[in-house]
């Protein structure tokens, strides 16, 4: 399983980066449309940015999260692997 080490968040989306050493774009725009108690407060953007990494998955002061695995198959690859 993949682990997030790190995040920064932008207007409605995500730049993280796997243990892996690859760099993915997360666009999470969707959270404008949805509704309920969990994605709601994400809608406000001082929110949103108050993402942090929680075992190695994103997560939000009100208990959502989103796991790496989701982030490494729904994200925007924008860069690859440092080879070791």
């Amino acid at each position: 399983m993949r682990k997030i080490i790190s995040v920064k968040a932008f207007d409605y989306y995500l730049i993280c980066e796997l243990d892996n050493h690859t760099t993915y774009k997360y666009d999470m725009a969707f959270v404008l449309k949805k509704t309920g108690d969990m994605i709601l407060p994400l809608q406000d953007l001082n929110f949103f940015k108050k993402v942090f990494i929680e075992s190695g998955s994103l997560a939000w002061p009100n208990g959502y999260d989103i796991h790496a695995n989701t982030v490494a198959r729904d994200g925007q690859k924008i860069s690859n692997e440092i080879a070791s």
